[in-house]
């Protein structure tokens, strides 16, 4: 049996999305960039060429609230995952996790990450009920 993280994720943003891949991203904002310790740590110790990335996840399909937001599935035995960390998220110890690596800062604003992809042939999305893989065609469905 397969075990499955979920991330919520803006409709829109995957429709302009120009390659077929979720990035992991990096948050900015003072006086943290992350409201997680250890990402903060890590991101306090790289030097200016580097970032931090991460994906946001729960171990069980949250409810989305109407706000054009979808719901993604993500096996957790994706190659990326190998390649990365995974912690608990401290704001919601029961089901969050967060994945993160750190990767090129590409510029001081780059948000997406160069790397640290998954292709969405390797990701679900729920559409009228049922999980189907991530395609363009599905974007289109629930974009209609």
């Amino acid at each position: 049996m397969t075990n499955y993280v979920y991330h919520t994720e803006k409709l829109a943003r995957l429709l302009k999305a120009k390659e077929q891949v979720l990035r992991l991203e990096r948050q900015f904002g003072p006086p943290h960039d992350y409201p997680q310790k250890m990402l903060e740590t890590v991101r306090k110790q790289l030097p200016a060429s580097r970032a931090v990335y991460r994906l946001e996840c729960q171990t069980r399909v949250p409810q989305t609230n109407g706000d054009a937001s979808v719901v993604l599935r993500i096996p957790e035995r994706n190659a990326l995952f190998a390649e990365v960390t995974r912690i608990p998220d401290e704001r919601n110890l029961a089901s969050g996790v967060i994945y993160f690596g750190v990767d090129d800062a590409v510029n001081p604003t780059n948000k997406l990450s160069p790397n640290l992809a998954i292709p969405f042939e390797k990701v679900d999305v729920q559409v009228g009920g049922a999980w189907v893989r991530l395609t363009p065609a599905a974007l289109d469905k629930l974009s209609a």
